[in-house]
């Protein structure tokens, strides 16, 4: 894969990043969709606190740790609906609308690129709806979800394990279509598609 083709891909990402993330942040602020927002708020400017004493070296890196680990609990059970959110938007925007536009998101179309079967086969709603799962951290969400419903302390387990899984697809995913011939991702193989840029007559596989 080449430097412009790589360029490209994270390009397509990003706008679409940009994109998912203003859709989400405009829907979880309104009152009757996120009715702990407020709580929410409180919650993150206390975070921003222990990072801002960190910094002025008020406290060290352990201590940075700790009262990082004890407030994600908080964090995460007050801002269910920003999971939630995320799940929603994520599946719409990379499901529905890629099967919509057959393929083809808002920033695959500004890099002209386009997920097509790999089979040459049309591609179901279901094959988007996988490949975007897997790609973009749904599993961690729905895990962190299962684990706010318990203890404080079975939280932390339940998260470090789905954090370490989570990461584990990551990393797979990215070694995979850095060096795997296709240039498919884990992603991609498990959904049975592939990407292909469509201004290269040959259908060069970019994601």
């Amino acid at each position: 894969m080449n430097n412009n083709i790589i360029l490209k891909r994270i390009g397509a990402y990003l706008i679409d990043f940009i994109v998912i993330t203003l859709i989400s942040m405009i829907l979880t602020k309104m009152s009757f969709i996120n009715p702990k927002y407020d709580e929410y708020v409180e919650v993150t400017n206390k975070y921003n606190e222990i990072l801002s004493d960190y910094y002025e070296k008020e406290i060290d890196i352990d201590e940075l740790n700790e009262e990082v680990n004890e407030i994600s609990y908080e964090m995460n059970k007050s801002g269910y609906v920003y999971l939630i959110g995320d799940i929603v938007v994520i599946i719409l925007y990379f499901g529905v609308f890629n099967y919509v536009y057959k393929g083809q998101t808002l920033g695959k179309k500004l890099m002209n690129l386009q997920i097509i079967s790999n089979k040459d086969k049309p591609l179901k709603i279901f094959n988007y709806f996988i490949r975007c799962i897997i790609l973009n951290g749904i599993i961690m969400d729905i895990i962190t979800l299962i684990a706010i419903c318990f203890s404080k302390s079975t939280y932390y387990d339940v998260y470090r394990i789905g954090s370490n899984i989570n990461m584990m697809f990551q990393i797979i995913i990215f070694l995979s279509i850095m060096f795997s011939v296709s240039g498919r991702g884990l992603h991609d193989i498990i959904a049975g598609t592939k990407v292909i840029n469509t201004k290269v007559s040959n259908e060069e596989v970019v994601k």
